[in-house]
């Protein structure tokens, strides 16, 4: 067998694969965005040829993403496929041990899929980061707050600045994906439904949802995107949201996981849900989603600079089993709140972990001390809650147009 970077000849089969591994009716509609496609090309796809016959394929999707206030690369794994009469060959362990030391070679600091399982990824390093919220909501449990009045239905000359109201939004937020203008074209403002902003002197926050009967015949939102940059345009949307009383009897809306959303609420409380001797005051339910590799160890750690943690140092050593270039030992050490990474050559680091442990880490999404408690961070204690303080950031969070 061998693997290879796909050609051009190869997109008909490659098209064939993908349709009969995720049962896709459309076969012309994915042929065509496979060859004209805003994120990738076909030559980002690798396949498997086998006696000159193509029997595998996955796309490394060529990301940018943003990590602490820079937008960064990133390789996406998307539609690791197998034709049928191939599986349980070991094909896509082939192709993703192959993805991967391709992805060390371009220097991708990190590596981002969703998974079918879960625990088929782990094996490879990836782990699981990305989780949302997802509220159901009765718009009258929503304040009407004054800022609702400036809201407006957006117009298409409006667009320009919604991109750059998302653009400065994601840098606070790590994990989402940078849009190229193309993306915006083709694939969020042809599925954007309901489109108003927030606007005072300039447009500061918008909203796009989705409105459609029930079982019952009664109204439903469900919010596709909300970004808001101020606490004006967040009050405002939401104050908008709740105007919409009469008509609408539920909002749904998948959050970002640190959204204090029940803080927007008048009463918190989870719809027509109780149990015995109380009412159960929950708000939502927790989405699983994306997952996260380190791919090259030392790329990844020159994004840190900063952190909100104390002077100290520690080192920490990094177990990679498919990466041999990622199993070093170096020191982290805060200074006046600058981080200075150095290798450092050493028997005995302070903190020992493995690399899909510590890209749990890196990401902002659990704390150290939570993974020492099972064993999946080892070391001195007081070094590890150093790390709790030099990791705490953002969580990650990815929009639901940018699902690959």
């Amino acid at each position: 067998m061998k693997i290879r970077q796909a050609k051009s000849t190869d997109i008909d089969d490659i098209t064939n694969i993908i349709s009969t591994a995720f049962l896709i009716s459309d076969y012309y509609g994915l042929r065509e965005n496979i060859i004209d496609n805003p994120r990738y090309s076909y030559k980002d796809i690798i396949v498997v040829e086998d006696s000159n016959e193509i029997i595998a394929c996955v796309k490394i999707i060529p990301l940018k993403v943003s990590f602490k206030n820079k937008i960064v690369d990133a390789g996406g794994i998307s539609a690791v496929a197998v034709l049928p009469g191939y599986r349980r060959r070991g094909i896509a362990d082939m192709m993703l041990k192959d993805a991967i030391k391709r992805m060390f070679n371009a220097k991708y600091p990190f590596s981002l899929l969703y998974p079918f399982q879960h625990r088929f990824y782990r094996k490879y390093g990836w782990e699981f980061i990305g989780s949302a919220m997802l509220y159901e909501i009765e718009p009258s449990n929503i304040p009407m707050f004054e800022e609702r009045l400036n809201i407006r239905k957006m117009k298409i000359s409006d667009r320009e600045k919604i991109k750059k109201v998302y653009a400065e939004k994601i840098l606070n937020v790590n994990f989402a994906v940078s849009r190229n203008d193309a993306f915006w074209t083709r694939v969020v403002f042809p599925n954007f439904p309901n489109p108003y902003i927030y606007e005072d002197k300039d447009i500061l926050g918008y909203v796009s949802f989705e409105m459609k009967k029930n079982g019952r015949g009664l109204v439903e939102i469900e919010i596709k995107e909300l970004v808001a940059l101020t606490p004006e345009a967040y009050r405002g949307i939401w104050g908008f949201l709740a105007s919409l009383t009469e008509q609408v009897v539920k909002i749904k809306y998948l959050a970002p996981p640190d959204e204090p959303l029940f803080d927007v609420l008048i009463e918190p409380r989870e719809r027509e849900f109780k149990r015995p001797f109380f009412e159960y005051k929950s708000l939502a339910s927790i989405c699983s989603g994306f997952m996260m590799r380190i791919i090259n160890l030392e790329e990844a750690l020159k994004l840190l600079k900063t952190a909100n943690a104390p002077d100290f140092e520690t080192s920490i050593s990094i177990k990679d089993d498919l990466i041999p270039e990622n199993n070093f030992t170096f020191k982290i050490i805060v200074e006046d709140r600058n981080i200075n990474i150095k290798k450092f050559d050493t028997r005995i680091p302070e903190i020992e972990t493995d690399i899909a442990t510590f890209s749990q880490i890196f990401s902002g999404f659990v704390k150290p001390t939570s993974l020492y408690q099972t064993g999946r961070i080892r070391g001195n204690i007081g070094a590890i809650k150093f790390l709790d303080s030099v990791f705490s950031d953002s969580l990650p969070f990815m929009y639901q147009f940018d699902i690959f």
